[in-house]
């Protein structure tokens, strides 16, 4: 009898896992359309994520920490259904998505800022020269830019606000946003600093930050040949083999008496 409820625990295991998972994607994407103004936290969005956090204490980025619970679950069920080998493949799993997902997550952020960058530049360039202060504009601009740009940017004035030096909350965002910005966090570190002339140096950045989006464009578009290949090799090709070769083949057999 107990042998024949594994199945049945595995299923369920996998069932609640598949609710608790819709359940907190649909609770995380209603959390951000209200709180998008908000600074990010570490809010649960379901059972699942608690579980994650809890095994993960804090190892992981709160957006994993739903993915951690729910390849646990599931490598729970298999250990349950198949045994502790089942149990170990599944756990290796865990690690494995966790370590793929953040690479790609901090990939994807990196071509966020390296596409956004040279508008927010250009951006910031025109309010300063318009006679704003520095934390004036950033606070004028964030609401405009683009994400990643727009939570940072905002932060940095709730920083400021809260008491934070300027400067060092500038200075952050090469954390947050990466290397790229270092030349406009330069610039504006050393206009608060040493009085040095900001719309030069933010025109410079800008100027840097469009080439280096124009050189990125130019290298996806050489790839853009060879990434076709796949679909042209095993889809095009072998249709049209089917719709012309194919046919011509079995005409000329025909036509020569014999049976296909």
């Amino acid at each position: 009898m107990g042998v024949d409820l594994v199945p049945v625990v595995a299923a369920a295991l996998l069932m609640l896992t598949v609710f608790d998972t819709t359940v907190a994607t649909n609770r995380a994407a209603r959390r951000r359309l209200r709180d998008a103004d908000r600074p990010a936290g570490r809010n649960p969005t379901g059972a699942l994520s608690a579980l994650g956090r809890r095994l993960s204490r804090g190892a992981v980025e709160p957006e994993d920490e739903a993915l951690v619970g729910t390849l646990a679950l599931v490598a729970a069920a298999a250990a349950v259904a198949f045994g502790p080998a089942a149990g170990l493949l599944g756990l290796s799993g865990v690690v494995g998505a966790v370590v793929v997902r953040r690479r790609s997550r901090r990939r994807r952020r990196v071509l966020q800022v390296e596409r956004h960058l040279p508008e927010v530049i250009d951006l910031l360039g025109l309010v300063v020269g318009a006679g704003r202060p520095t934390v004036k504009a950033l606070a004028d601009i964030g609401p405009r830019v683009s994400e990643p740009f727009r939570s940072e940017l905002l932060a940095v004035v709730r920083r400021t606000s809260a008491g934070e030096p300027f400067v060092d909350s500038v200075r952050r965002l090469r954390e947050s946003l990466g290397a790229g910005v270092s030349p406009v966090v330069y610039a504006v570190t050393a206009a608060e600093i040493d009085g040095a002339p900001l719309r030069p140096a933010l025109q410079r950045a800008a100027d840097e930050a469009h080439r280096r989006r124009r050189v990125r464009a130019q290298e996806a578009a050489r790839r853009a040949p060879v990434l076709m290949l796949f679909p042209l090799v095993f889809c095009v090709l072998p249709a049209f083999c089917l719709l012309t070769v194919v046919p011509l083949l079995l005409k000329t057999v025909s036509d020569l008496g014999f049976s296909p």
